[in-house]
């Protein structure tokens, strides 16, 4: 009975943990893939309405645009890009740059699978041997 009750509650905290995963991962729809030229045309041909712009600590920007049909599309912009905001700037594109700081869940999102074995462990190590075992072991 121990270990269907074991079973039972390692399959819950795998489904909560889960169900987590899924709540807080931000939904994400298939973007068309820009290169860095293709993108610089779209902007001087007046194609790119906004641009979000999430620079890391360090790198390559990854941009996502939204483009005047309607279109989302993704590229990456060099880490110096003032030739490109210079260019998205002189065409009226709206530009957001977003701070590269994670969300608050993402370390917890992040230790999810080490923080669910762990307690899996917990169960299995503090959890009272059967009474058979218990008599062999203190003799």
């Amino acid at each position: 009975m121990n270990s269907k009750r074991t079973l039972a509650l390692a399959a819950a905290l795998a489904a909560t943990a889960a169900a987590l995963l899924w709540i807080a991962a931000p939904a994400r729809r298939p973007a068309a893939t820009l290169t860095y030229s293709e993108f610089l045309d779209r902007v001087s041909q007046g194609q790119v309405a906004g641009a979000v712009l999430n620079p890391p600590l360090s790198g390559a920007v990854e941009v996502t645009c939204r483009l005047a049909n309607g279109q989302t599309a993704r590229t990456v912009l060099p880490a110096d890009a003032r030739d490109a905001l210079r260019e998205m700037r002189s065409h009226q594109v709206n530009i957001e740059i977003q701070n590269s700081r994670t969300s608050p869940l993402r370390p917890l999102l992040n230790a999810a699978p080490f923080l669910l074995l762990l307690a899996l462990w917990a169960l299995r190590f503090f959890r009272k041997p059967p009474p058979r075992l218990r008599r062999s072991l203190l003799g």
